[in-house]
């Protein structure tokens, strides 16, 4: 703990291996100074020094020192908040895996770096923000880049998560102003919220172009993979995780059952997000076609198998995007050659949302496809589409009687 003189001691009891505070105070008698101890929890209990630090302050034992604070650092917050939230099981603030690595990568990297040493009633949304703008703006890690902004805003969230934990938990007096990012009364932390990125959006003719690109035998694989992705809009974790006995004809769906990320099969994004996701007949007969073209082809194989790891784990998203969907692509003309912005399996997932949305489809069936839970995710993956906007500008010159030139101009 900060500023105080106590310190942790493992003893032996009856019940298990047990975490002593123990500290030094005045003898009133004498004056001399004398070791006292109370006992904390079972290590079994309390796994790490820093998780034990902050049951001594949970519960209160540092009144027992002479001139003490009960504030603990932003660390100790921290580490509880990681053994016991990050990767919690359950329903009620489960991460799904990928989100909780970044969360920790993002702790361990930036901000307990900046912040573990301070104590957390002391840090002000003023502080915060200012180390926000400078993210932004001075070079950060290994990249030596400045973070972009949706990465600053993950890094506000995962500290926000923080100090709301410890306050759910007792670890933060409730009549002090620890929270410096919601507190309403006094203003939190302020973060650009919305990425200056824009996805690219594939029109339809561009698919027809990018499928036509992929139409040869030795590329069945990706052409069905491409189909795939823009006709349902599965996140490509899900659309690698496909096993054929996923497909339900019958029921003329496709299950979400499981995902694949970073070499290893994972639960999924969330609990609510793994949902079915409509097969209309004519993709189920080129799912049907691939599957009598594959050499996996059982119930339990991945519907896009990596050959050279001989069916045992799904293709690779990052490599086969790169390999095959970017080059078609570029013939397709969706990007230049020599572009290097983002550009993968995911924009067929904004492409078709697009789609969905410059066709009067409503909002809620766009959302119920993309499987989102809040219709303002859904809003964000529908697209500017510049042929959209020539249409009804259209409507508006010929209402004010000024289509001539353009006419002549065709």
């Amino acid at each position: 703990m900060a500023k105080q003189q106590g310190w942790l001691r493992e003893k032996k009891y009856a019940d298990g291996m047990t975490w002593l505070f123990c500290f030094q105070t005045t003898r009133q008698s004498d004056g001399k100074r004398v070791e006292n101890s109370k006992r904390v929890g079972l290590v079994a209990d309390f796994p790490t020094e820093s998780v034990a630090w902050m049951e001594v302050g949970r519960l209160g034992l540092q009144k027992h020192l002479d001139g003490s604070t009960d504030e603990p650092t932003f660390k100790q917050i921290a580490e509880h908040w990681r053994m016991y939230e990050l990767r919690k099981e359950g329903i009620i603030g489960r991460k799904a895996e990928e989100t909780a690595d970044r969360d920790e990568h993002n702790l361990d990297t930036f901000i307990l770096p900046r912040w573990g040493d301070r104590l957390a009633g002391d840090i002000k949304p003023t502080e915060v923000e200012r180390w926000f703008e400078s993210l932004a703006s001075t070079p950060q890690g290994r990249k030596r880049k400045p973070l972009k902004w949706p990465t600053i805003e993950k890094i506000n969230s995962v500290m926000s998560q923080i100090y709301g934990h410890a306050q759910r938990h007792g670890l933060l007096p409730a009549d002090m102003i620890m929270n410096p990012f919601r507190q309403p009364k006094f203003g939190g932390a302020r973060c650009k919220t919305q990425s200056d990125y824009e996805a690219k959006v594939v029109t339809p003719d561009q698919m027809i172009a990018i499928l036509a690109e992929l139409d040869k035998p030795e590329t069945k694989l990706e052409w069905t993979l491409a189909l795939v992705h823009a006709a349902t809009a599965l996140r490509p974790e899900e659309c690698f995780a496909l096993q054929w006995c996923d497909l339900d004809y019958p029921g003329q769906q496709i299950w979400v059952r499981r995902a694949w990320s970073k070499g290893k099969e994972t639960p999924g994004k969330t609990n609510g997000s793994m949902k079915p996701v409509a097969m209309h007949p004519a993709l189920a007969a080129y799912l049907t076609e691939w599957r009598s073209e594959s050499p996996y082809s059982r119930d339990g194989d991945w519907i896009f198998a990596s050959f050279r790891e001989k069916g045992r784990i799904p293709r690779a998203a990052s490599s086969c995007g790169k390999d095959y969907l970017r080059p078609a692509a570029v013939s397709a003309g969706v990007i230049s050659k020599g572009d290097r912005s983002r550009f993968g399996w995911h924009n067929l997932r904004h492409s078709l949302a697009t789609f969905f949305g410059s066709n009067e489809v409503p909002l809620s069936t766009i959302q119920s496809m993309l499987r989102h839970a809040k219709p303002q995710t859904t809003a964000r993956y529908i697209h500017s589409v510049n042929s959209k906007q020539i249409e009804v500008q259209g409507k508006y010159l010929e209402a004010i009687k000024v289509t001539k030139r353009g006419k002549e101009a065709a």
